[in-house]
């Protein structure tokens, strides 16, 4: 748990995160799959992940929360760049009504000094998460499949450019590309999409990390004052991890932002 804050302030932090937060399901390789961001930029509609979660002939759904089972398996596009590991799938307007919570351009936060500690907030879907339910029958013919899948939450803060690993890192180091962030696996929680538990440190075993990829990297800060105002704004996404050097990678929004650009660029953000 982050020394600076207390449950409560954890809690309303991560509630944030988590709410804009989905399980991306690779329905042709069930072995795959990621975690996906829910952003809208002008009148487009986005699910943000990493590049490598998402292939170009496979068929993928979210599960939509707090709902009755209705994912989304339909996308207008899709898009990734395997340099800097980020990629889109794009929602049809007609879907966007399933999303509860949407980052938006002032949700968004580009500019971040790399030479200094950044408290972040991490929040992903690792696979091992997922329970997949028994069909519920709700009439003669029609049955409903339910899927439960939570969240691993995790705070931290950004390795200053100075502190980045050397070793066990698959491509160069690039300022205005990466982000690095501090990972004690000790310091994990867990969270489904109506609550956020906030389990001992030392109660808790890391699990498997694959599922996570695509996850948000968000930085939070507070207006202080009579009452306590939590905000974040989103700044990466987190694509890997080393448990043994303890460290996740990242990529900047800004790259992310570069790939809508690219496909959309007459698109105001």
């Amino acid at each position: 748990m982050h020394d600076k804050i207390n449950n409560i302030q954890c809690e309303a932090l991560t509630r944030q995160a988590s709410s804009r937060t989905y399980r991306l399901i690779d329905k042709t390789d069930q072995s795959c799959g990621g975690t996906a961001i829910a952003i809208n930029i002008g009148d487009r509609y986005f699910l943000a992940t990493a590049g490598h979660v998402i292939s170009e002939d496979h068929k993928y759904e979210i599960v939509i929360k707090n709902k009755m089972p209705q994912p989304i398996d339909c996308f207008q596009s899709r898009q990734f760049d395997t340099d800097t590991d980020v990629g889109l799938l794009e929602i049809p307007k007609k879907k966007k009504h399933l999303i509860d919570s949407w980052v938006t351009v002032s949700d968004i936060c580009t500019d971040i000094n790399q030479h200094k500690k950044n408290n972040v907030v991490i929040v992903g879907y690792p696979g091992e998460y997922i329970i997949q339910t028994p069909k519920k029958q709700i009439s003669r013919n029609n049955f409903l499949e339910f899927r439960i899948c939570s969240t691993l939450c995790y705070m931290s803060s950004t390795l200053p450019i100075e502190k980045w690993p050397t070793e066990g890192i698959e491509n160069q180091t690039i300022e205005e590309r990466d982000i690095f962030i501090d990972f004690d696996p000790g310091n994990m929680f867990t969270s489904d999409p109506n609550t956020v538990d906030i389990s001992p440190a030392e109660s808790m075993q890391c699990p498997d990390l694959p599922g996570i990829s695509g996850g948000g990297i968000w930085l939070w800060e507070s207006e202080e004052g009579v009452i306590w105002k939590p905000f974040i704004k989103l700044i990466g996404i987190q694509h890997s991890a080393l448990k043994k050097d303890q460290w996740m990678r990242g990529t900047r929004i800004n790259r992310w932002l570069d790939l809508v650009a690219k496909k959309y660029p007459d698109l105001n953000r």
